[in-house]
């Protein structure tokens, strides 16, 4: 049983998501203004629970958001937090936090992540827009 990608186009609350199992890069991307969040993001990890029962190998996880808000915080903090305690000794998680060379809060809620996940968790700065 092959595990299909996940792709969610972005709006004006929800940002673009696009797991894609055959490069094995899972991209959230955009801004997360979700005033449910749990209905957004359970299923995503849920799908990454499923996806590591399923296959091994490394899996690079790179979040670019321009801005979230507390509760969508709360379940990407889940999500990696999910990553970090199921994957097994053949599977591996690298994390790349993108944010905007002149976003301070961006790059600020990047090492607020990093001090807090165990998973190899890398900020790249890039020039603003």
């Amino acid at each position: 049983m092959s595990l299909q990608s996940l792709y969610i186009a972005r709006t004006e609350e929800t940002p673009e998501v696009d797991f894609n199992t055959e490069t094995r890069v899972f991209l959230i991307k955009g801004r997360s203004l979700l005033e449910d969040a749990f209905s957004f993001y359970t299923p995503l990890i849920e799908w990454l629970e499923d996806y590591f029962k399923q296959l091994s190998g490394e899996v690079k996880v790179q979040i670019h958001l321009d801005y979230f808000n507390s509760s969508s915080g709360r379940y990407l903090m889940d999500m990696l937090c999910k990553m970090e305690s199921i994957i097994e000794p053949n599977q591996s998680v690298s994390v790349t936090w993108i944010a905007e060379k002149d976003d301070e809060v961006m790059l600020e809620k990047g090492e607020e992540f990093m001090s807090l996940i165990k998973l190899p968790f890398k900020i790249n700065v890039i020039p603003a827009r």
